[in-house]
């Protein structure tokens, strides 16, 4: 959960800070939060690691707050699914409205705690 790696306030980044390649040039996938991966690894932590690891138990529903809380939050702002948001402020950005891997949203809601 080091915020200088791959953790924010609103979900895991797809490019860790530390990276000489972080925002850099044309940054589409350097950096912002895409709610795709950040599904793939709460799905993991959720059925194979959290079960078994109150720190990643931890993990997950700090994860899980972020994304769920930022999106709801964007949701209500802008009146908008995003297709990624901004790793530093939260702010849903590029394609608008944009339901499909964000749509991922529901089924983390869903999940049931570990």
């Amino acid at each position: 959960a080091d915020p200088e790696l791959l953790w924010s306030d609103y979900g895991l980044r797809s490019l860790s800070r530390s990276d000489a390649l972080y925002h850099s040039g044309e940054n589409y996938w350097k950096g912002a939060i895409w709610i795709n991966m950040n599904y793939l690894v709460l799905a993991s932590l959720h059925s194979i690691y959290a079960p078994h690891n109150e720190a990643l138990r931890d993990v997950y529903t700090r994860l899980r707050t972020n994304v769920v809380d930022n999106i709801a939050g964007e949701y209500e702002r802008t009146g908008y699914l995003w297709e990624q948001y901004n790793d530093e402020t939260g702010h849903g950005q590029r394609s608008h409205p944009f339901s499909g891997w964000t749509a991922l949203v529901v089924d983390i809601i869903a999940e049931t705690s570990t």
